[in-house]
């Protein structure tokens, strides 16, 4: 195969494909890294006369680039005209034999850990949980969004007795480094539909001010009274002490005030994975 571009180099096309589209034409130093990295696959290609690397500068136009695109194509490597960074792996591989692993959406983009309502049964196995691409969702289905913070509470959801006023909730993982880009991205699209969002995650100041700061209604939780006998300072950790401000300041529902006083002014907290036992209900946060 021959010598293909970079990445950076079909990104400096690109930019200079905007420039020239404005101003027809233009002179380009060659002393600069990707500019000869570009002057030398056009020699590569013919595309250039052999002294033009040895000038101080090399006259590009729209002509020119619109020859490197085509012989991008004809060669069968990545085009600085096609959208790379819109496309996967699988529908790169459609238009370029070059693999640019580090460009365009990456496997995980838009996968969630989705929970099942009802336990399915493939090869004979109980299934409770599904990593799946959310855009194959149909969102309009359902009438609320759970996403549940830390992973062991996700699978083991059936722990905990989650009193929810919906027909249809969608139950998702938050994230993290393998998820944490799809359940943000599905949240975004969520939130345009102006349906309820609910956070159930650890009430501490990390969890609250998810739940305030993230664009979430209501945080699944005991009622008060039974989250005070619960709540403890060890459940509160030292580290997190330091943006009690930003949520002390927040203007909150009145609903959610003896939370914020109880989290802000007593600094007990509630690990997620010691609300096992109690009833659990969407308190509002604003």
């Amino acid at each position: 195969m021959h010598n293909a571009l970079s990445l950076q180099a079909l990104n400096w096309l690109q930019q200079l494909d905007q420039r020239l589209k404005r101003d027809g034409s233009a002179l380009i130093k060659t002393s600069g890294k990707l500019a000869a990295q570009v002057i030398h696959w056009c020699i590569e290609q013919q595309l250039l006369p052999d002294h033009s690397a040895t000038l101080p500068k090399v006259q590009f136009n729209q002509a020119l680039l619109e020859q490197i695109a085509v012989t991008q194509r004809q060669l069968k490597q990545a085009c600085f005209r096609e959208s790379v960074s819109q496309h996967d792996r699988l529908q790169q591989a459609h238009y370029a034999e070059q693999e640019l692993k580090t460009a365009g959406l990456s496997p995980r983009q838009s996968r969630v850990l989705l929970r099942l309502k009802h336990t399915a049964r493939i090869a004979n196995l109980p299934v409770q949980t599904v990593d799946i691409d959310w855009q194959q969702l149909a969102l309009n289905d359902y009438d609320a969004l759970l996403v549940v913070e830390n992973l062991d509470c996700f699978y083991q959801l059936e722990c905990f007795t989650l009193d929810l006023p919906y027909q249809q909730p969608l139950v998702i993982y938050r994230g993290d480094s393998h998820y944490g880009s799809g359940c943000k991205s599905l949240k975004t699209q969520w939130l345009q539909q102006q349906k309820p969002t609910i956070y159930f995650g650890d009430f501490d100041v990390k969890g609250v001010s998810i739940a305030l700061h993230e664009g979430y209604d209501a945080m699944l939780l005991p009622e008060f009274a039974e989250l005070q006998s619960h709540a403890s300072a060890a459940m509160l950790p030292d580290q997190q002490l330091k943006f009690l401000a930003s949520i002390n300041e927040k203007c909150v529902s009145t609903a959610f005030q003896p939370y914020q006083q109880l989290l802000c002014q007593q600094l007990k907290g509630l690990r997620q994975q010691n609300m096992q036992g109690v009833q659990l209900k969407p308190v509002t946060v604003h």
